[in-house]
């Protein structure tokens, strides 16, 4: 069984430790939750924007290579791809995926799982998604707030339809609303056979690294320890049966959300 977080950032204000231990506590929960017996594989997603360098600081060792947990040292375990950094503490073992984060020019985000390429921001939305089918990596449409309606949705159908784009996934995050309907997008991908991949994707708010690991799916394969990008990358491409877990936003928390945003935005312009 391997559990999957979808949308993962390491943010300045999070602490390395910090979001190792919350991802291994939410995937442990999960796991009561889906009732898995035994061992079961852990990923994060890491999908960095051009202002995020985790897996660089983590390589050059400017952000460590040994970590104090709560439980115990996190360490840097061996595998055979770049795109991967494993870590181990005790019988708990991470396998952070690399991505990107990337924003076209019609102001919509789009997800590179699987892949450390630079790739460029700005270029219109069908031009990005090529540059991520061409490096191999798998093209992740999330959902964000406000984002994916007017003109932008108007993109973000376009895509659905066309079926040049039968490969591009749709993300969920834990940052929606839990009440209300599924966005209508999520609905007629759903309808078309396309998958819709959850993910905490954590704001950059201090405590929001305890949401590390707490929205994600399940899929029932068991992952090569060697190569588990490799793995993901043709678990996602396959017709293996996902199951969503945990929760996303209650009102209270996504209005406070919302709002601590503005401020930290308001206070950059000051």
């Amino acid at each position: 069984m391997v559990l999957v977080d979808g949308h993962v950032h390491m943010h300045e204000c999070f602490s390395v430790p910090g979001v190792f231990d919350a991802a291994a506590a939410n995937f442990a929960a999960a796991a009561r939750t889906l009732r898995i017996e035994g061992s079961y594989d852990a990923v994060l997603c890491l999908v960095e924007s051009d202002k995020e360098s985790f897996l660089d600081g983590v390589r050059t060792g400017r952000l460590g290579r040994v970590w104090r947990g709560r439980h115990g040292f996190w360490e840097i375990e061996p595998n055979s791809e770049p795109e991967t950094l494993a870590v181990r503490c005790g019988r708990m073992r991470l396998n952070v995926i690399a991505g990107r984060q990337l924003v076209t020019r019609e102001r919509l985000e789009v997800l590179a799982v699987g892949t450390t390429v630079p790739l460029r921001d700005g270029e219109p939305m069908e031009a990005t998604l090529a540059a991520v089918r061409d490096v191999g990596a798998a093209a992740v449409l999330p959902w964000g707030v406000g984002k994916w309606l007017g003109a932008r949705g108007a993109v973000v159908a376009r895509v659905l339809a066309d079926p040049a784009w039968r490969d591009v996934f749709l993300g969920d995050n834990g940052n929606r609303l839990e009440l209300g309907p599924d966005p209508k997008h999520f609905t007629a991908a759903r309808r078309a056979g396309r998958r819709v991949l959850p993910g905490s994707d954590p704001l950059p708010l201090p405590g929001e690294e305890a949401r590390v690991g707490a929205y994600g799916f399940a899929v029932d394969v068991a992952l090569d320890p060697l190569r588990p990008a490799a793995a993901l990358l043709a678990v996602l491409r396959s017709a293996a049966s996902f199951a969503a877990f945990g929760r996303r936003e209650g009102f209270t928390r996504f209005v406070g959300n919302q709002l601590a945003l503005q401020r930290r935005s308001w206070g950059r312009r000051g």
